[in-house]
């Protein structure tokens, strides 16, 4: 779905003030839960590198590269707090999203802004036929095995705040925040 240029510039902005939202909140945490999220942060970072080596391995990027990011059309909801709690964590700068067009906000020029450990649950553990063809059988089992281990550590953090983040960080924001006045806490 293409957004006209105002609507474009409506999601840009509401995407500002989640992140805006989330950072005033992370950084008003008591010290124990910067500790917490830390130590999730690097599981969900390990678990996500592991899943992308086995996706090189097989040479899984030049397949994504000749498709162009078919699979990466309707990315808009699928950054999520948790992911941007991982960049919080680590300190790390935010990239800028374009919602202009009919591709995936968070694909530039060179391909995803996110580095392979950042990337969205979606993203990182999405096998079109194409690229779950190339993996052996013993590989594939690896893959769930690996995305059942990041699935729980996404559980972990959303208990920690006793919230539900799986919708992405806009529809967190669109459901939370004006009647709650907060997006990590439920």
């Amino acid at each position: 779905m293409v957004l006209s240029d105002r609507d474009s510039l409506m999601r840009k902005e509401e995407w500002n003030k989640a992140v805006d939202v989330v950072r005033r909140e992370f950084a008003a945490l008591p010290d124990i839960f910067p500790q917490k999220i830390g130590a999730l942060a690097a599981a969900i970072k390990k678990q996500k590198r592991a899943l992308y080596e086995m996706t090189i391995s097989v040479e899984g990027e030049m397949v994504c590269e000749l498709c162009k990011g078919g699979c990466c059309e309707t990315g808009a909801y699928h950054f999520t707090v948790v992911d941007l709690l991982v960049y919080l964590s680590d300190g790390r700068e935010l990239f800028s999203p374009c919602f202009a067009g009919d591709r995936c906000p968070y694909l530039g020029h060179g391909g995803c802004m996110m580095g392979p450990e950042y990337r969205p649950f979606n993203c990182i553990t999405f096998h079109c036929e194409h690229l779950e063809k190339l993996l052996p059988d013993s590989e594939v089992e690896a893959f769930y095995a690996v995305e059942k281990l990041l699935r729980g550590h996404y559980s972990e953090m959303e208990t920690l705040f006793g919230n539900t983040f799986a919708h992405g960080l806009l529809s967190n924001y669109e459901r939370s925040y004006p009647a709650k006045g907060t997006i990590l806490f439920a």
